[in-house]
């Protein structure tokens, strides 16, 4: 299972880090949109029942989201951390798109319990009712969008606030969940309740960032990008 949860979750090859301009330009802007979203203060949700109850409310109105994400990946015995962009697709009711563009293209598609990633070395696919890690971090993508994953018994949930913006952290109670991640921080804009930030804190002490920008909430999209061939 941890070899699954690898690959998902996958290190770009060192000689995909090595410094350029594009690079660098992409680091420099994660770290500023990173430190924006961060420096916010929050302060701890007085009534959770009533803030669940409008995420829940909320999330039902998202038929689609299309932005752009940046990914941080911070590895503990590397100095440099690993950055690549690209694209994310979402549909209602479990569809999703993950399509990085830079520094190397890979996509990841979740089509209902279809899972397929496909790389310039290899295409793969599998049910996910066959791995009980990739049905949680479906589950965790997902649930992220539609209130679920906030209510879920995998997890203990904090909320917290400021004026315009939400921050959830979930603590992981699934014993499976439990060997791999420590936490994961979602950070929701009170406007459309959609994500900005979702970070996973892995057990090793590594950490996986996706932000979130250039967001259109229920525009057209057609099926076929979620297509599993």
């Amino acid at each position: 299972m941890k070899s699954e949860f690898l690959e998902i979750l996958k290190l770009y090859p060192e000689r995909c880090w090595k410094p350029n301009a594009r690079r660098l330009l992409a680091l420099l802007i994660s770290l500023s949109f990173g430190l924006k979203l961060f420096s916010q203060t929050f302060s701890p949700v007085k009534d959770t029942a009533i803030v669940r109850n409008r995420i829940m409310s909320e999330s039902q109105k998202i038929a689609s989201i299309q932005c752009d994400f940046l990914q941080e990946k911070n590895v503990s015995i590397l100095s440099e951390k690993a950055v690549s962009n690209g694209k994310f697709y979402f549909k209602r009711e479990d569809k999703v798109r993950l399509e990085y563009t830079r520094p190397v293209k890979n996509l990841i598609v979740m089509n209902g319990s279809k899972l397929m990633m496909e790389s310039a070395q290899k295409n793969s696919q599998m049910d996910m009712h066959h791995s009980k890690i990739f049905q949680q971090l479906n589950s965790i993508i997902i649930g992220s969008i539609n209130g679920n994953l906030f209510k879920s018994r995998d997890f203990t949930v904090l909320f917290f606030e400021n004026d315009s913006q939400l921050k959830i952290e979930l603590t992981p109670v699934a014993k499976t969940l439990k060997q791999f991640l420590s936490t994961i921080k979602i950070v929701l804009e009170k406007k459309d309740f959609t994500a900005s930030l979702i970070e996973m804190d892995e057990i090793s002490g590594d950490n996986t960032i996706l932000y979130f920008s250039n967001k259109k909430v229920n525009g057209e999209m057609p099926d076929g990008l979620f297509s599993v061939k």
